[in-house]
């Protein structure tokens, strides 16, 4: 007779094969929101809750590595980057099934995003520029050099400037990907982590967000002068992509 494995149960075998624990009871779980067909999952035990993030074959692969070393790559940000003054998650645990993987990481109830978040997000977004690849392990270093950068947008525009700089880039840096705690902005979701134009990062940062979810109330200049104040900047760069942004809350139908 063939035992169906319900849901709870799947949730429970891939937090103990993460956790190394040989029993994780999962008292109640829900989806959480996420982009790239990964299973997101808030997992509520006896510890307290944790997320798992589940990679299989089939999600967008954005950065080309496929699901395991996606994931491991994810994993391995989680583990380097807060001592190196990027906030994240804590990692709690990562296991590999053949050719998926998953990783656990902790909950962090967020705050509401204030303009003064927005600043500090800013602040980290230069840090995170700053790191070279020789602060890294040698192999998060090679899982970022091969990995394949975010370029995915509507409505580029012509006279693109020339790349003069490529740094360690988060891809999807804005609102949804951070986490605000007592004054603290966690950045989530690695998974576009590579080495490529810094200023797509900080446009996204000041353009990404829908209106009805923030962008009319970010302060650009401010913004950009607390990056600024950190790092230097490729203004010619920063406005291309502004313009590609319009366009494409243009196209839209959001006025840019």
């Amino acid at each position: 007779m063939t035992v169906v494995e319900t849901e709870r149960g799947r949730l429970q075998r891939w937090l103990r094969w993460c956790l190394g624990q040989q029993q994780v009871d999962v008292k109640s779980y829900r989806s959480l929101r996420g982009y790239s067909d990964c299973e997101l999952v808030a997992c509520e035990t006896k510890h307290g809750t944790v997320v798992l993030k589940h990679y299989a074959p089939g999600f967008v692969d954005y950065s080309r590595l496929g699901s395991v070393a996606t994931a491991r790559k994810h994993m391995l940000v989680l583990q380097e980057l807060p001592a190196l003054g990027v906030p994240t998650p804590r990692p709690l645990g990562f296991a590999t099934q053949g050719d998926q993987a998953a990783l656990v990481m902790e909950w962090i109830e967020t705050e509401p995003l204030t303009p003064a978040d927005r600043l500090q997000a800013a602040r980290v977004l230069a840090r995170l520029h700053s790191i070279s690849l020789a602060d890294l392990s040698e192999e998060l270093a090679h899982l970022a050099t091969q990995s394949t950068p975010n370029r995915g947008r509507l409505g580029e525009v012509p006279n693109e400037p020339p790349l003069r700089e490529t740094a360690l880039q988060h891809g999807d840096y804005f609102s949804v990907n951070f986490v605000v705690t007592g004054g603290t902005v966690s950045i989530l979701d690695w998974d576009f982590f590579a080495c490529g134009d810094p200023m797509w990062d900080l446009a996204f940062l000041l353009m990404a967000d829908p209106r009805k979810e923030g962008r009319d109330g970010v302060d650009m200049e401010a913004v950009t002068r607390a990056y600024r104040d950190l790092r230097p900047f490729d203004s010619a760069r920063l406005a291309w992509h502004l313009d590609c942004f319009r366009a494409y809350w243009q196209k839209r139908g959001q006025d840019g």
